[in-house]
């Protein structure tokens, strides 16, 4: 008599919840990533403009992020100083994603660009 082989049910429901817990994460992680990427992308973009001001480069950053869907940090949450021929942006903010009852995830991001002033 031949052994029946290959998994039984409870191992296959096992297998779908693990991956289902596997997709949920990757669902709710990728966005925040993307829009941290996003976040880098507007401040090396406003790093290299010359001659604007600290307020212009505050709502420049704002109208980046409204464009790009940025909605975890704000221009006047920036540390900003302008120069004469370069800018030092920097954004500092956490991002909390819930993902199911009361258990979430917080994400902590810390991102510069241009040349950070002299001290």
């Amino acid at each position: 008599m031949k052994q029946q082989r290959g998994m039984s049910v409870i191992a296959v429901l096992v297998v779908l919840l693990l991956a289902g817990a596997a997709l949920l994460l990757v669902f709710k992680v990728v966005p925040v990533y993307t829009e941290y990427g996003d976040v880098k992308t507007a401040l090396g973009t406003l790093a290299g403009e010359t001659n604007v001001g600290e307020q212009t480069l505050r709502q420049e950053f704002d109208q980046k992020a409204s464009v790009a869907g940025i909605v975890s940090i704000k221009g006047g949450q920036l540390t900003v100083v302008a120069g004469n021929s370069s800018n030092y942006l920097r954004a500092q903010y956490q991002r909390e994603v819930p993902l199911f009852g009361n258990v979430g995830l917080l994400f902590h991001f810390d991102t510069q660009a241009g040349q950070p002033p002299a001290q």
